[in-house]
């Protein structure tokens, strides 16, 4: 059962992936200032991204991967903006792998406190008519937003204020982290979604962010090797 329902895309970390596509050498193609990422062959089938010159207002950054030059991207992981690095383990051997850092751009909502193990303490909050405004710019954030517990987990609601969105982003702080992290990746257009939630996940701030992509990084490239055994 996904952990995300309505329109939602669970985010999970996807290895041991395969694919066709022409041979692809280690070094990156040469980039002209921006976000610029390497990828290192660390043993026969685990790549390591490295990437520096993430835009200054990004929240986060996706990473990606292809098997096939120019093919559909595969979403691994939105990564923190403080961090810089990323592993992607335990690949088909024999394989070309194509990636890509992505900036997460876009305005988010009022951060809500959230305590599920009370449920009256989370009421719906009633939505207010506000004029829809292009994600780039300001008064686009969710608003209205409200977490109410439902069977093992959590539905989020809110207003719809963006226009030209890629998709919604849910954002969770657990208690006693200083950071927030992404946990879900919603549909554009969407004012709803339900989660199971984790442990850590049941008292914590909560919020929604309209996003849209940044400049992505050059592509870079690597071949596994044959693998153990």
């Amino acid at each position: 059962m996904n952990r995300l329902a309505c329109t939602a895309v669970l985010l999970v970390v996807l290895t041991g992936c395969s694919g066709t596509g022409g041979p692809a050498g280690g070094s990156p193609a040469p980039v002209r200032g921006g976000l610029a990422l390497t990828a290192t062959l660390v043993s026969p089938v685990d790549v390591e991204l490295s990437w520096a010159g993430i835009d200054r207002e990004a929240s986060s950054a996706i990473v990606e991967f292809a098997t096939e030059p120019g093919g559909r991207y595969t979403i691994l992981e939105f990564v923190p903006v403080g961090r810089t690095t990323f592993r992607h383990p335990d690949l088909m051997p024999r394989t070309p792998f194509h990636y890509k850092v992505t900036p997460v751009l876009g305005p988010v909502s009022a951060p809500i406190e959230v305590d599920l193990s009370k449920p009256k303490a989370a009421k719906p909050k009633a939505a207010t008519a506000k004029a829809v405004r292009p994600v780039r710019e300001a008064g686009a954030a969710p608003s209205d937003v409200s977490v109410v517990p439902v069977a093992d987990g959590a539905r989020v609601t809110w207003s719809d204020n963006a226009q030209g969105e890629e998709g919604y982003l849910l954002e969770i702080r657990s208690l006693g982290q200083s950071d927030y992290r992404v946990a879900g990746y919603i549909d554009a257009d969407s004012t709803f979604v339900e989660l199971s939630t984790m442990p850590g996940e049941r008292k914590a701030s909560y919020r929604v962010r309209a996003f849209y992509r940044g400049e992505p990084s050059n592509i870079a490239n690597q071949t596994t090797g044959t693998g153990a055994g």
